[in-house]
């Protein structure tokens, strides 16, 4: 049993990770191209910076195509044991249809933490050090990193830990440059800023002036300004929810609700970390009848469409129900997990009909 069950991954596994990586190639095959469309010869920003671009965008794409990837991959490894009739000869020696699934899901228990993985902890950072990247080489005012955002604002120079939203900032710095002089004026720290109507209120702040003759500070409990940061710049840096991880977006949404602000994005954001790697153990459990029943004659081409046309329906009902979910107030958590739901009943209906 150990022998065909190592068998059974091993060709399945060789199946996904072929489709895996033919998926993400051609997604950044077609990236490269219209990326060049960015590359100026006036900034620094050419043909090799616009490849490190897409380069650093693969793991994201990657997490995305996964399930997709597991479907066709299924549908291939699978289908492929079946026109060998190496499945037939599994069930002639005993095993049954039931056990052979299950000896995939185990597969795909593996290829959940693995993925799982990928989008905590690998995907958002390499998403925001490309961003970063591009806007650094193309020599806008606007940095993002590990130190959080940094913009450029004339003789201004402000760095934002944290960018909750577009009226809630945390950890401002303002560096006051005198370029005639060639040095800092003044350095300004607040704790927190939040916008109204008028401009921006900094808490917390300590400010300390720079002299020829010496440093001198002080401390205000708040004080308001009218102009602090760019629109434009708010705009572009405000927090993502894929640039996030799981643990980041759980932090958000409670910061949000403490606020009494909008966190319903960042909260569908938040379940889809979890239902993206277990939508791998639903795309094998659909792709089983396929293999075993009304595709057990067919080739690999209609496999491959198949294949296809679902992981296509799956995402196209996952994104429609997120922006649906969003418009008419459906839970988060049921926005999230009611496609993968609908698609695991469909595929455990399926699986009914097969001895």
């Amino acid at each position: 049993m150990n022998l065909l069950e190592r068998y059974l991954w091993k060709s399945v596994l060789s199946s996904i990770l072929i489709t895996w990586l033919s998926l993400a190639l051609l997604d950044r095959f077609f990236a490269l191209l219209g990326e060049f469309g960015d590359v100026n010869p006036e900034t620094q920003y050419g043909n090799l910076q616009a490849l490190y671009y897409i380069l650093l965008g693969t793991p994201r794409v990657l997490y995305d195509y996964f399930p997709t990837a597991t479907l066709i991959g299924s549908l291939l490894g699978l289908g492929n044991l079946a026109a060998n009739s190496e499945l037939t000869a599994m069930r002639a020696a005993g095993i049954s249809i039931k056990q052979i699934v299950m000896m995939t899901l185990k597969l795909g228990l593996v290829l959940v933490v693995l993925v799982f993985i990928l989008g905590e902890w690998v995907a958002p950072h390499t998403e925001l050090s490309a961003s970063s990247f591009k806007l650094r080489m193309q020599q806008k005012q606007l940095a993002i990193g590990n130190q959080g955002i940094w913009v450029k604002d004339g003789n201004r120079i402000l760095n934002i830990a944290k960018l909750w939203s577009e009226k809630k900032l945390e950890g401002v710095s303002i560096y006051e440059v005198n370029p005639e002089a060639g040095r800092i004026d003044s350095i300004t720290h607040a704790a927190s800023a939040e916008r109204d109507n008028d401009g921006w209120m900094l808490y917390d702040i300590n400010r300390k002036h720079i002299q020829t003759d010496g440093v001198t500070q002080e401390s205000l409990r708040q004080e308001h300004v009218s102009r602090l940061i760019p629109e434009q710049v708010l705009a572009i840096a405000a927090v993502k929810p894929n640039q996030l991880a799981a643990s980041e977006l759980a932090d958000f949404i409670r910061h949000q609700r403490e606020n009494d602000l909008s966190s319903e994005r960042f909260e569908q954001a938040f379940w889809q970390h979890f239902t993206t790697p277990l939508s791998t153990l639903v795309m094998l459990i659909i792709a089983a009848p396929f293999v075993f029943s009304f595709q057990r004659n067919a080739g690999s081409g209609q496999r491959v469409f198949i294949g296809i046309l679902i992981g296509i329906v799956f995402f196209l009902f996952n994104r429609l129900f997120a922006s649906v979910g969003i418009v008419y107030g459906i839970p988060p958590l049921l926005a999230a997990t009611l496609p993968l739901l609908v698609f695991l009943a469909g595929g455990l209906w399926m699986l009914r009909g097969l001895r």
